[in-house]
């Protein structure tokens, strides 16, 4: 991986700043990886719990613990990503989280199910996945970061969209055995295919971020090659950012936003079912949940080009809240209507935290601050009963967390 292509095949191809092909390649991989390897195993439900005999609640807990597993694992990624590059961690965390999924076809007991899918795959996603493909990107742009964050995001939102109910057909046509081996296969072959075009840092070809390139290479002084990354007094070191309070605002906030929105997911299809929707009918209404969630995302990450970004995050999470209400007062289709507005409004303002955290503090050490952040998300899925309070919480973080210096 430390080899670098000839300065030819790399740069600029037909006037076209390679950050985008690396934007391109990581909206691929978050697309249909991450729709079909994390909300998409949530189609999956009842035919495990049916098959392994578990309840509903121990399968929740095989989520909930996953995404324990992978945000602690995207503590140390997000530091080796800020000191050596993220492009290895894309490859071999989305190449382990692959096999672990895969292997999740063969399972015959409950404590197989939590060692490949809570263990194995949420190991590889936290290293590979999310927030690597954030990191990566944060390092190709700046002048552009709230328009490809918001690119890379819708793409996370569209690829649930999208898998959740071409998985739930499959499942019913094939089998849950069937289409999680081949999923996991393809997204295998997915991965190493990214990785081909994804590069670390602009600096790693000779480049800039935003396309800019240096002043050597402007005047014909220099050929394209790798260059030492330089950084300027807007990119904190960790040591500074976390003695800011505005980084411990935004982890607070982020902790009780994803807390709640963990546990609304999780345990979305049980609670659609709680209020009188059909089982079958529950998991297009998850589905529906990240199709709304596509629009709410790229118009919030074009309004933050213009309004600061913490409003919208306070706006987002207090309407998450109001949902949460409406769907405890009322009950069937009114309610569950009310459960998508609730995570829509919360996951579609999603985007704006990761946002704020490389407006605030730069590309030194984005990798590391999000690993921070993401390692206590772990208890989202014990959540669900005080998840408006939560919602309220983290606006109120969010707003009160303003931009260092």
């Amino acid at each position: 991986m430390t080899e670098q292509p000839a300065p030819d095949a790399l740069g600029t191809r037909r006037g076209i700043y390679y950050g985008w092909w690396v934007l391109a390649a990581a909206a691929g991989l978050g697309f249909l990886g991450f729709g079909a390897l994390i909300p998409g195993f949530l189609v999956f439900a009842t035919p495990i719990r049916g098959e392994l005999g578990i309840t509903s609640a121990q399968f929740a807990f095989v989520v909930g613990a996953a995404w324990a597993v992978g945000n602690v694992a995207s503590l140390g990624a997000g530091w080796l990503a800020d000191r050596y590059g993220g492009r290895a961690l894309v490859l071999a965390g989305g190449l382990l989280c692959c096999v672990g999924f895969a292997a999740v076809a063969g399972v015959g007991s409950y404590w197989q199910l939590l060692l490949l899918y809570s263990g194995v795959a949420a190991l590889g996603r936290g290293i590979g996945v999310a927030p690597n493909l954030m990191t990566v990107l944060n390092q190709w742009f700046v002048r552009r970061k709230a328009l490809t964050m918001t690119l890379l995001n819708t793409a996370f939102a569209g690829g649930a969209a999208i898998m959740v109910p071409l998985l739930a057909y499959c499942e019913g046509q094939f089998g849950w055995r069937t289409v999680i081996l081949w999923t996991g296969g393809f997204v295998a072959l997915l991965t190493a295919l990214a990785t081909v075009v994804i590069r670390s840092r602009p600096e790693d070809i000779g480049l800039l971020p935003d396309g800019d390139v240096p002043v050597a290479q402007r005047t014909g002084q220099g050929e394209r090659r790798r260059i030492e990354p330089t950084y300027s007094e807007s990119d904190f070191t960790m040591r500074q950012a976390v003695a800011t309070p505005a980084f411990w605002l935004m982890t607070a906030a982020v902790t009780l936003r994803i807390a709640a929105a963990d546990a609304l997911v999780i345990n979305q299809i049980p609670m659609l079912v709680w209020k009188g929707i059909p089982e079958e009918q529950a998991a297009y209404f998850l589905s529906a949940t990240f199709l709304a969630i596509i629009p709410l995302r790229f118009g919030m990450g074009l309004a933050a080009m213009a309004v600061p970004s913490r409003w919208l995050l306070f706006g987002g999470m207090t309407v998450g809240a109001v949902g949460v209400g409406g769907f405890l007062a009322l009950s069937g289709y009114p309610a569950a209507a009310m459960f998508v507005l609730s995570i829509a409004a919360t996951e579609g303002i999603a985007t704006l935290g990761w946002l704020a955290v490389g407006e605030y503090f730069g590309r030194r050490s984005f990798g590391s601050l999000v690993g921070i952040m993401t390692v206590s998300f772990g208890a989202g899925s014990l959540a669900a009963p005080v998840a408006a309070v939560l919602q309220l919480a983290s606006g109120g973080c969010y707003f009160l967390a303003r931009r260092p210096g």
